[in-house]
């Protein structure tokens, strides 16, 4: 097991490896290209969005053996056909490119023997999985390119998945791993606890996706009369991404979190903004570009704060901090460059941000995170208990399984992942903070356990906390929501070993 100064060694190393590797290439050229087979690769990514109304065909396109296109070119035309008919020649020409170079480079990584990357590209459907668990990785790449590509090599469309894949493969991804290492064993050593080099680090939820206190989705599910009468723009049936699905995201943003005021903050500007320059810079309803000086008049125009301003842009000369950027520009020369997708995701991490502030907000999305441990329970087995208090003391989520009350305190704690998954230290610091909190809940849950005792006629109770964030911690009573699927199981090795019961 590598010692912590041995670790951050090795991310040092990574850093200065990943600039070595991107120097050779010209940054202009770089930039534009990876723009471009981004917004292929987002297309892929979103394309199981897509009702196709037809089993067969989606069976066929997902299931396409992609190591082994050259020998399936009746069925790849076939599924171009569709692609065209359904949404355009434009658009079915990106698809199967990203595919042909996602097929190009699985046979690459198979003969190198990377046979774990190689399976992300067994068929369409894993390499949509694949693309979706690289997908920050990317868009640091792309932050990185105007600080680390400084020579004159051009690249070719045809080969950019063989330049760009296998620095995130081979660099960017072990960098992160590094980091995530550290971060365990330094949030361990803060905890006193025996350092475990299989300890797992759970940042991320299903899909890939950063944890956060109630999504969109969460919301709209909450309150079913959430943009149900807003007045959005007619969408172009053949494509998946546009302007006008962009500030129709935002108008769904304003009405589903109307009751945070949201039209009084930041959030406003920053839609403002977005909305003006998906109007006025737009270019064949996806790029977006700008020169500096447009963009300062434009900030200015808006009335945006210093933070806001800050948040546009990157400008970042380390890979970690790219990889935390939200910003929805990338420096291209004597001007700027983002896309829909760039801006979409950028306003979407704002909102984010606003919101966390919000006392209001946090209460409404404590409410909707014990509905969904509430339903993850039921799921397992667990009848939910229409508890809410008990001689004025309030209670979470109450649970009964095979005769045990199942006490659960469901804590909604939340911080950005980018104020501290860069940075270890403050990621340990924050972990004993909230290990020592949840302790102190569960030790308190432990000392009126007789309000449930009485009220359910049952002795048997144990408690547990689910926390939103993902900590490190070896008590079997703390589980990260991301890891909830796990709740039966911990349950039950907590009943079958005498030295987990409280006290």
């Amino acid at each position: 097991m590598l010692s912590t100064q041995e670790l951050e060694g090795a991310l040092a190393g990574l850093e200065t490896r990943i600039v070595t590797e991107l120097a050779p290439y010209e940054p202009q050229s770089a930039i534009c290209l990876w723009l471009d087979i981004m917004r292929g690769i987002e297309e892929i990514i979103n394309l199981p969005n897509v009702d196709w109304d037809d089993d067969n065909f989606e069976q066929q396109l997902y299931e396409f053996p992609l190591l082994q296109l050259m020998h399936y070119g009746r069925e790849f035309q076939a599924i171009r056909r569709r692609l065209i008919a359904r949404f355009s020649e434009k658009f079915a020409n990106r698809f199967c490119n990203i595919l042909s170079l996602g097929s190009a480079i699985g046979i690459s990584f198979e003969a190198h023997r990377m046979f774990e990357a190689a399976s992300g590209f067994k068929n369409v459907m894993s390499m949509i999985g694949y693309l979706q668990s690289r997908r920050r990785h990317f868009v640091g790449l792309l932050h990185l390119m105007p600080h680390a590509c400084r020579g004159t090599r051009l690249i070719s469309h045809s080969n950019v998945f063989n330049c760009f894949l296998p620095i995130v493969e081979c660099t960017a991804v072990p960098m992160m791993s590094v980091q995530y290492l550290l971060m365990v064993r330094l949030a361990q050593q803060r905890l006193g606890l025996n350092e475990d080099g299989k300890t797992e680090l759970p940042m991320l939820n299903t899909f890939y996706l950063e944890p956060e206190r109630a999504s969109i989705v969460e919301m709209i599910v909450s309150n079913e009369r959430a943009g149900a009468t807003l007045e959005r723009e007619p969408l172009q049936a053949d494509r998946l991404f546009s302007a006008a699905e962009l500030r129709n995201d935002i108008l769904a943003i304003e009405a589903v979190y109307a009751e945070f005021d949201l039209n009084k903050t930041d959030f406003a500007v920053a839609a403002t903004l977005v909305r003006r320059l998906s109007t006025e810079f737009i270019n064949r309803d996806y790029w977006v570009e700008i020169t500096p000086k447009q963009l300062n008049c434009l900030v200015s125009e808006v009335g945006a704060t210093a933070n806001l301003r800050s948040a546009l842009t990157c400008g970042a000369d380390n890979y970690m901090l790219c990889l935390s950027s939200y910003a929805p520009f990338v420096r291209d020369g004597d001007r700027y460059l983002s896309t829909v997708s760039l801006l979409s995701r950028f306003i979407y991490n704002w909102r984010a941000r606003i919101l966390n502030k919000s006392k209001r907000f946090q209460i409404r999305a404590g409410f909707i995170f014990e509905d969904q441990v509430k339903d993850a329970l039921k799921d397992q087995g667990f009848t939910i208990q229409e508890i809410v208090r008990i001689d004025r003391q309030e209670f979470d989520v109450v649970t009964i399984q095979n005769g045990v009350i199942w006490n659960v305190q469901c804590k909604n704690n939340f911080i950005d992942l980018d104020r501290v998954d860069m940075d270890a230290t403050s990621f340990a610091r924050y972990n004993k903070h909230l290990v020592r909190s949840y302790e102190r809940a569960l030790t308190k849950e432990f000392n009126r356990e007789h309000l449930l005792q009485c009220k359910l006629n049952l002795a048997d109770v144990q408690h547990m906390v689910v926390s939103r964030f993902p900590v490190i911690t070896d008590n079997p009573r703390i589980v990260v929501f991301s890891r909830i699927g796990d709740f039966s199981r911990r349950a039950s090795e907590i009943l079958s070993n005498s030295s987990l019961k409280f006290p």
